[in-house]
This record gives C-alpha cells, sequence and structure tokens, in this order.
C-alpha cells in the first residue's frame, strides 16, 4: 500500500509529465492513471486540477530556493564568485529543466501560478537585498546602491532573459547569455572589471550543451 507521501509524490511527477507532453494541458484522469491513484485520491490531495498544477509549478522552484538560501553554491567563494556561480546555476536549471518553457509560457498566465510565482520572487528579492547589503559591507559593492531597487532590476532582467531563452527556437547558447548577464551585473553593481574575467573563462572552456 502506497503511503500519503508516495502517492503525493507519484501524483505530482505525473502531473509534470502531463503538462510537459500536453503542451501545458492537464485533466486529472489520465494522471490519476499515470500515478496508479484513483481520480477521488487526486483531488483529495490537491482540491483541483488547478491545485495540482500550482502544486507542480510550487516544486519547480524548490530547487531555486535551494540555490538561494542552502548549500548549493559554495560558501568559500569570494562575494563576486559566488554571486557568479548562483546566476549560472540559476540559468542552467532554466535551460535543462523540461517544465522552464511552460513556466515562462502558457503556465505563467494561471493566476494561481502567478501567486505561486510572487510568493518565490518576494523571498528571493528579500534575500537578494541582503546580499546586496553583504556586498557593500565587503566594500565589494557601491555603497550609493540602494538593494532593494538594485536586486528587483537585476533579478528581474535576468528572469526576463531567461524566460525569452528558454522559449526561443534556437535557443541562445547558455554560456553567451551567461556572459551578457554577468557583465550587465558587472556595470549595475558597479563591481571591479576584473570580475569579467569570470566570464570570459567560462566561455572559453565550456562547451555549449545541447539546446
Amino acid at each position: 500500500m502506497m503511503t500519503k507521501i508516495g502517492t503525493t509524490q507519484r501524483l505530482l511527477d505525473a502531473a509534470e509529465t502531463e503538462l510537459i507532453q500536453n503542451g501545458g494541458h492537464l485533466e486529472m484522469s489520465p494522471v490519476a492513471k499515470r500515478a496508479k491513484a484513483s481520480v477521488g485520491l487526486a483531488y483529495h490531495h490537491f482540491g483541483s486540477k488547478t491545485g495540482l498544477i500550482a502544486a507542480v509549478v510550487d516544486r519547480f522552484y524548490e530547487p531555486l530556493r535551494e540555490i538561494a538560501l542552502g548549500d548549493a553554491i559554495p560558501v568559500d567563494l569570494d562575494w563576486p564568485e559566488r554571486e557568479f556561480a548562483r546566476m549560472k546555476a540559476i540559468t542552467d536549471y532554466f535551460y535543462d529543466h523540461p517544465l522552464a518553457p511552460l513556466i515562462a509560457g502558457r503556465l505563467a498566465r494561471e493566476p494561481e501560478v502567478l501567486d505561486i510565482e510572487k510568493a518565490h520572487m518576494t523571498q528571493l528579492l528579500e534575500l537578494g537585498a541582503r546580499n546586496i547589503a553583504q556586498g557593500q559591507k565587503q566594500g565589494v559593492v557601491s555603497t550609493d546602491l540602494d538593494p532593494e531597487m538594485t536586486v528587483a532590476l537585476l533579478m528581474g532582467g535576468h528572469r526576463l532573459a531567461l524566460d525569452q531563452a528558454v522559449l526561443s527556437a534556437p535557443r541562445p547558447d547558455r554560456n553567451t547569455l551567461v556572459a551578457q548577464v554577468w557583465r550587465f551585473t558587472i556595470y549595475a553593481l558597479r563591481l571591479d572589471r576584473e570580475h569579467d574575467v569570470i566570464t570570459e573563462n567560462i566561455v572559453r572552456i565550456s562547451k555549449p550543451k545541447a539546446q
């Protein structure tokens, strides 16, 4: 007998697969069948089709929270290197996750999805502002920049660039995008130009991954 956690995971996995295979469309019956669960159980766990889609989107954002909050980025890097690693990790996540084009496209129009994304972005903006302030205390980031406004501009620009990239056919080379976003960040934060070497190295030594 499947546990509650096992059933929930199966339903989320099945719903994500259905969304990807059907261009953002989902019906409860095929999801339940794929998850080897009853339709009634699917409604019991998520309340509605919309609730299930919202749960899938929420799960999509969990690794991004780990990048911002957890140990995904090494703590022994200096501030600019750590921020470059964080930005690249987010870019790679969007490029590699098959749900990303739907998050950027069709699902972005769903009110429940917008609410989830707003909640995640609010949290990430708060963390980002504290991070900018930390960079200022370390003497890396210009102190005349407002942390809240600066991080909103940086994160908003990066996210819009990612949405456009994952919806493009063909997609732009991810390493080129990483370099462009980081160079924009260097100018926006008024970092020393020596940090541009990071992008030059990543573009030179990294082979573009299959799009």
